[in-house]
This record gives structure tokens, sequence and C-alpha cells, in this order.
């Protein structure tokens, strides 16, 4: 119960921080990283997996969150869009804590609407959802 609700606490506090940035400013800058282009106010989130084989998340200047990840020998594939229509950085978290492997993306949307995309034991993805915020964990 009690990482329950420090999870909601974070993501409450993640969605107070992503609001309070919806709006991409006016001179948005885009930066480039391992041949992908992103909005670069919204920064690159990372996810290490169990294994430390890890998962990059930005989001495009197409507003896609976009996504790529290093093999077991440390390469990194190359992007591979996720779809979605992101207006504040993309973050991750464990919603699983009896499954390492598995994780939650999300990010807010212009009306700061909050979705989410989760990825499974097998590295397979769930469709965009959006999800209510948990308030009261």
């Amino acid at each position: 119960m009690l990482v329950r609700k420090l999870k909601a606490a974070v993501i409450v506090a993640a969605a107070v921080v992503s609001v309070s940035v919806v709006a991409t400013p006016a001179q948005a800058s885009n930066c480039s990283r391992g041949g992908g282009v992103y909005i670069c106010e919204y920064g690159v989130t990372s996810y290490k997996l169990p294994d430390g084989t890890k998962q990059e998340l930005v989001v495009g200047t197409d507003r896609a969150v976009w996504t790529r990840w290093t093999d077991s020998d440390g390469d990194w594939s190359g992007w591979m869009s996720m779809g979605g229509n992101a207006w504040s950085t993309v973050r991750a978290y464990d919603y699983d804590a009896s499954d390492p492997w598995t994780f939650r993306v999300f990010y807010f949307d212009q009306t700061a609407e909050y979705w989410g995309r989760n990825r499974d034991h097998d590295g397979n993805w769930s469709t965009w959802t959006r999800y209510d915020l948990p308030l009261n964990g």
C-alpha cells in the first residue's frame, strides 16, 4: 500500500511539473541524439532494465513519443515511433513491483490529459490509454 501511495505521489508531482510546461515555447529548439531529432525542452528519459539494458524515450518534432534501446552488447537500436501526441516530457515508472521488466511510459497532451503505454515482461507494448490521475492513491 505504501509503495502504491508513493507511486501515486510521484505521478501527481510529475503532473504538476508537466502541466506547467504543457505548451512548448514559441522558440522551441530541436536536439539530435542517435540520429533522431527531438524537442530539447522535453529532454531524454532513460529507463534501465534488470539486465542492464536501457530504453530511451523522447518527444519528436512530430509530437510522437520515440524510443530506442540497447541490446545485451550495449549497441543502440534505431529510433521507433510509439505514436502519441505529447506536450510534456515523457516519463517512465515501474507500475508493477512484482515484475521488474514491466514499466509504464506516460506524457500529458495539449489539454493536460494523462496518457500511458505499458511494457510487458516480454517487451510488448499496450496501446496508448488515457488514465485518470491517481490522486487518492
